[in-house]
């Protein structure tokens, strides 16, 4: 790996730790929201179908405000494009799928609309794991990207990304694998559904996110929820 190659990790790190840090200093400001989101697409790379997207509005302390479970489909009946991986992965029945998604075209007033209601006065930080990815699929289906600014701060929170910072900081051991199941193990937090929906994975990142958190409090009261 070059010089550059680790400048640049490193220069990613501290972006998305300067957000936690300002999630600490504002946690008893009743004005912040997390969008804590997750997608199940049928491939990891943007050519792939959208298929499923969950919302979740949260305060500070992580108390659910709202959600929102989209099940989607192309519009005027377009083909899915589908990996073989990406569908073992999700375990999602296109069947079943196909006869309750409702259209990208009409999946997006929806979407609007929550955003628009949760958004208030200040702007949704969005929450994810490789957030980025979900963010690029729900601009590219789901919303224009003027559309999500308006209601999402440009600076999201990654927690797959924090969690290489505190591995560098000595406070995840190293040998505890990067995934949301592996994080929620860890951290014993249990899955209140299966494993790869958009919901489940989302309450998992929610709790992953609140555990990084009290990491670097330097009190906690009571035990992590």
């Amino acid at each position: 790996m070059t010089y550059e190659n680790i400048t640049k990790i490193l220069r990613n790190i501290l972006d998305h730790w300067k957000n936690i840090v300002y999630s600490v200093l504002m946690i008893d400001n009743k004005q912040l929201r997390y969008l804590v989101c997750d997608a199940e697409m049928g491939g990891r790379s943007l050519e792939y179908s959208l298929l499923t997207a969950y919302f979740m509005v949260t305060d500070a302390q992580f108390n659910v405000l709202d959600e929102i479970y989209l099940r989607v489909k192309p519009d005027n009946n377009d083909p899915y494009i589908l990996s073989g991986q990406g569908m073992a992965v999700n375990k999602i029945n296109l069947q079943e799928h196909d006869a309750i998604a409702i259209t990208y075209k009409q999946a997006k007033p929806h979407l609007y609309a929550f955003l628009q209601k949760n958004a208030g006065t200040t702007k949704l930080t969005p929450v994810g794991h490789a957030v980025k990815s979900d963010i690029n699929h729900f601009i590219k289906n789901l919303i224009s990207e003027g559309s999500w600014e308006q209601f999402c701060t440009y600076h999201y929170i990654d927690t797959s990304v924090v969690l290489q910072f505190l591995r560098a900081c000595g406070k995840i051991p190293y040998n505890i694998e990067g995934s949301v199941s592996a994080l929620a193990e860890y951290f014993e937090i249990k899955p209140q559904g299966e494993l790869h929906d958009a919901k489940t994975d989302t309450c998992l990142t929610a709790g992953i996110l609140k555990h990084f958190v009290n990491l670097n409090k330097f009190e906690t009261n009571g035990p992590w929820a």
